[in-house]
């Protein structure tokens, strides 16, 4: 019942269940005043009369003599009808004397006489006064006594009166048994008779109405709920420079169906970040120690944690490149790729001229990460095969100013671009990164190694020099909680997806279910 819950859905309810009611209440009183009993009366003519009529008036007993016809003479015809839906009898008339009283304000009645009674259907017979309307000359009240009436039958009085202006006030009285006596509409002679009855004409306009409102609530922007599993609040998620694409386009997808989530980005290194998440187990907000942030490292960390507060989650399985400047050339031709063991004796100093490998006559400069990185961790434990313990020789890449006895020239960088920019802009110099971050600049390019490129793909047909990227948390997150919801959604699909976007591949998936357990 939680669309109960939502504000449109409640006025939706309403409007119908009133529009609906509103019909049927109209429905049962137009029923009710259909089956009770109904005189109604009206005035079908009300004219002032002069000795200039041609002609002599018809009256009871033929005709009205001119002679009778004063300046003030005004004549009325008044008609009474059963516009009801029951028979009314004359035991119906329940006002004492029975019957109905007509009363001329202003006028004194000289005559009055019945006409023009109609035929029904149903009974076939004529209507008839039993006897005259009782009045007094030169009064102005008279008695009509009870007539009964089936469904549609009427007849009419013809008054005549004089001292007063046509037009004034004319009143009829009297009560029914379960029924009323009220004036009918005078239709004039042009009328055309309504499409809709007054019932049928408000229904149709409340119905009308109800779902206009309903129409309206169709085109106003509807809340989204958010997806089932997302959580409010605010999370950090730091560390490995390298997975830092795949990080920000992860938050991308994860907000845009969560709104009430707010999530930092912020790297520097996969062992920073490790070190800041233990720093904030400390520093943190109290009762929720670690809680908002994640961080994300390159491989195993390798910092010290001799409580075991870390608990670690694996993401993805990470291809990293290696780097050359453009001027190693082979043949004329940019040198394309080298073997793992090649590498390694560049590394070591075993190889400290290019020419060794079929380059040109350059000496070799390496490049490399700050201990701390998490890319270097990999390089060190997928290609090196153990710790790059040689000593950095190098501040500038371009002269060994800080060990000159060094077989081979060796630098240092904190982040992947500074190390790009290195080995873009210095002759001989070969480094490491990870794309797509590390997607080599204008004056480098990337090398296969044992003649695989880095990609996720060829992780899996061996390609060496890759890690597994794990997310790191102080203990389990609490339930609910939003590391605790952002983590759940690195094990979907649509996370899977978005990791293969960034050139990885998910721990979750086919493929990178098997990389990520090697």
């Amino acid at each position: 019942m939680g669309w109960l819950k939502d504000a449109q859905n409640l006025v939706a309810i309403a409007t119908t269940v009133l529009s609906i009611g509103a019909s049927l209440a109209l429905w049962y009183v137009e029923r009710r005043k259909q089956h009770s009993k109904r005189i109604g009366h009206r005035i079908q003519m009300d004219i002032p009369l002069s000795r200039a009529l041609s002609e002599d008036l018809p009256g009871a007993d033929g005709l009205i003599p001119r002679r009778n016809i004063t300046e003030d003479t005004t004549l009325v015809l008044l008609r009474i009808e059963n516009d009801g839906a029951a028979t009314i009898t004359d035991g119906d008339y329940i006002s004492q004397p029975p019957g109905l009283t007509v009363t001329f304000s202003g006028r004194r009645i000289t005559d009055a006489y019945p006409v023009q009674p109609a035929l029904t259907s149903n009974t076939a017979r004529q209507i008839r006064l039993d006897a005259r309307p009782v009045y007094t000359p030169g009064e102005n009240t008279l008695l009509l006594p009870p007539v009964a009436l089936n469904t549609g039958d009427y007849y009419k009085l013809l008054v005549m009166l004089r001292g007063g202006d046509a037009g004034t006030t004319v009143s009829v009285e009297g009560r029914l048994g379960d029924g009323t006596v009220h004036p009918s509409p005078s239709p004039h002679p042009d009328d055309k008779p309504p499409l809709f009855s007054p019932l049928g004409r408000w229904t149709v306009g409340i119905l009308g109405t109800g779902m206009a409102i309903l129409l309206l609530l169709a085109t106003l922007p509807n809340p989204v709920p958010q997806p089932r599993g997302c959580a409010a609040g605010s999370l950090t998620l730091t560390g490995s420079s390298a997975f830092r694409p795949a990080m920000e386009a992860l938050r991308a997808a994860y907000t845009r169906d969560c709104h009430d989530a707010r999530i930092d980005v912020a790297t520097s290194s996969s062992g920073t970040g490790v070190r800041q998440l233990l720093e904030s187990d400390t520093e943190g907000t109290p009762g929720t120690p670690g809680a908002a942030v994640i961080a994300f490292s390159d491989g195993r960390t390798t910092e010290s944690d001799p409580e075991h507060k870390l608990r670690s989650e694996k993401v993805a399985a990470m291809a990293f490149a290696l780097i050359v400047n453009d001027a190693v050339t082979v043949g004329g031709k940019p040198l394309r790729g080298l073997t793992v063991g090649q590498v390694r004796r560049l590394y070591s100093g075993d190889i400290t001229d290019w020419s060794a490998v079929g380059g040109p006559d350059l000496p070799v400069r390496t490049v490399r990460r700050t201990g701390s990185s998490g890319t270097r961790g990999a390089f060190e434990a997928r290609v090196l095969g153990r710790r790059d313990a040689f000593p950095t020789s190098s501040s500038d890449c371009r002269t060994k100013d800080l060990v000159p006895a060094s077989p081979v020239l060796r630098c240092e960088e904190h982040n992947t671009g500074d190390l790009l920019d290195r080995v873009a802009h210095v002759d001989g110099t070969i480094g490491y990164a990870a794309p797509p971050e590390g997607t080599p600049r204008k004056g480098s390019h990337t090398l296969r190694l044992n003649g695989l490129g880095p990609s996720g793909e060829n992780i899996t047909k061996g390609y060496p020099f890759h890690a597994v990227e794990y997310a790191y948390t102080i203990g389990d997150p609490a339930d609910g909680s939003l590391a605790d919801s952002f983590l759940d959604f690195l094990t979907q699909g649509a996370a899977d997806r978005v990791i293969a976007r960034a050139g990885h591949l998910s721990c979750t998936s086919p493929d990178g279910y098997a990389a990520c357990r090697g």
